[in-house]
């Protein structure tokens, strides 16, 4: 393992014994075993070169994320039409800018923001980090699903428990109890897309964002809420790092895309709020 004879590493250990002042290791029953202080320079030393893995997996990050280049992470309900269509429109605008997208829970961003994997995240969540600067963009409308036929709007304490399918635990979850609370609920499913689709399946009713439900369900499944809900859309970013031109331009991208979407909605959803 070593790549060293064995009386090269004893002279070693010996040597390293004597700068330290204590003993790394005891001879028992003609073995050697690690003695107390060594565990704890041990587990030290590992986390000494976990950082020195971290420190240069983000010199790469740094040196592979030249002012061209755009990496950027969202929910993944997000991913289904919003980021897509707002990449599109950007790449048409920025043809030389090369976009690396992927799809993440908001810890996941937060670590790989860290990392400077990523330029910036699109999340639901407000962050509260110092490290993190938190860009809200737009409010974004807040919708019952269900394959029932029902009167609208739906009022939010006539959804019937028994048949309520829960979004998780992040901002949406927070949000929804401040209106209800769901204390049991038949299926918790931890992305909103995935909720729309088990009431496609027939399987129940949820509350999900405009976006996640207009890709997978039909109009006649949609129903605006009593009283009206709205979630902000945030963009994440360090807040040690100013965002670059594309960051930049990309970020004016959505939000005006997120501007025109969302009073286009609202109106629809929530004509009496306008």
């Amino acid at each position: 393992m070593l790549c060293i004879s064995q009386p090269a590493a004893s002279k070693s250990l010996k040597h390293a014994e004597l700068r330290l002042g204590f003993s790394l290791f005891e001879r028992k029953s003609g073995k050697l075993i690690p003695t107390k202080e060594a565990h704890i320079l041990f587990e030290k030393a590992q986390s000494i070169y976990s950082e020195l893995g971290h420190l240069k997996e983000l010199a790469d990050n740094l040196a592979i994320n030249p002012e061209g280049r755009l990496s950027i992470g969202c929910i993944p309900s997000l991913g289904l039409s919003l980021v897509p269509t707002v990449t599109t429109q950007f790449i048409q605008e920025n043809p030389s800018i090369k976009v690396d997208i992927s799809t993440d829970h908001t810890e996941t961003m937060l670590q790989r923001l860290a990392k400077c994997d990523l330029d910036f995240a699109i999340t639901f969540q407000h962050v509260k980090n110092p490290n993190i600067t938190v860009v809200p963009l737009a409010q974004v409308p807040l919708v019952y699903l269900d394959d029932q036929p029902q009167i609208s709007p739906v009022k939010i304490d006539d959804i019937d428990l028994s048949r309520w399918i829960h979004p998780g635990t992040d901002s949406l979850a927070q949000l929804i109890i401040q209106h209800r609370q769901f204390q049991a609920f038949r299926l918790n499913v931890q992305t909103y897309y995935m909720a729309a689709e088990f009431v496609k399946l027939s399987l129940g009713c949820t509350i999900s964002d405009i976006f996640s439900a207009e890709q997978i369900l039909p109009k006649s499944m949609i129903y605006p809420l009593e009283p009206a809900m709205h979630l902000d859309i945030c963009l994440l970013h360090r807040t040690d790092m100013t965002l670059s031109k594309a960051a930049y331009n990309y970020q004016k991208t959505l939000k005006t895309y997120l501007e025109k979407k969302t009073q286009s909605l609202n109106q629809k959803l929530y004509p009496n709020e306008n």
